[in-house]
């Protein structure tokens, strides 16, 4: 049965369609922007300061080999969290792919930098990290209407320029620091938008 709606009707059914993204976003995002902050911040913490520690820094990579077990983690967090939204709207499908293309993007980087050798491959793979995650900011910013993700996305973006002028290790506290502020300071300001907006 087709209804035609009014030009009002629609810009409050396309508001409703944000406000519900929105709150699925604080209720289900929040977590996951705190626990994949936290341990990205200190796997990078961790790689800089065993640079410095051991006898051949290059073994200090072997860290994130730990973001493995992680994304198991990770999808048990979204799953668990996908159950406490009451409705799923198409922006939030198009939220879960802006990011699901991110992991897909930085993958086929790290694959791309670890076949082809260039002198100090690895300087760019932190700068490149920081661009893609500017961009999910960006594109979020942009699906769910939000003022705040375009503020992390221009500082993800002013840090990948920063790391362009960094040694390794500077470049991953420089890492370290934007997970932090792009991820979980956010992930605890929707935890608390969250709990405001069920009491």
């Amino acid at each position: 049965m087709e209804s035609n709606l009014s030009h009002e009707q629609s810009l409050t059914l396309i508001n409703e369609m944000i406000n519900r993204a929105r709150n699925n976003v604080r209720v289900k995002g929040a977590k996951s922007l705190i626990f994949w902050g936290y341990l990205t911040a200190a796997l990078a913490i961790a790689n800089s300061v065993l640079m410095h520690v051991l006898n051949d820094s290059s073994r200090s990579q072997f860290v994130w080999f730990a973001m493995i077990p992680a994304l198991a983690v990770g999808y048990f967090i979204d799953r668990r969290n996908r159950r406490e939204m009451l409705v799923k709207t198409h922006i939030d499908k198009i939220g879960d792919m802006i990011w699901l293309g991110f992991l897909i993007s930085y993958a086929v980087f790290i694959v791309v930098i670890h076949t082809v050798y260039i002198s100090h491959i690895f300087m760019i793979n932190v700068p490149v990290m920081m661009i893609l995650v500017g961009m999910g900011q960006f594109v979020t910013a942009c699906a769910y209407r939000s003022k705040m993700w375009y503020l992390f996305a221009a500082f993800s973006w002013a840090a990948a320029i920063a790391c362009a002028f960094s040694t390794m290790d500077v470049q991953l506290i420089i890492f370290a620091a934007c997970m932090m502020v792009g991820f979980v300071i956010p992930g605890h300001i929707l935890n608390r938008q969250s709990k405001e907006s069920h009491v």
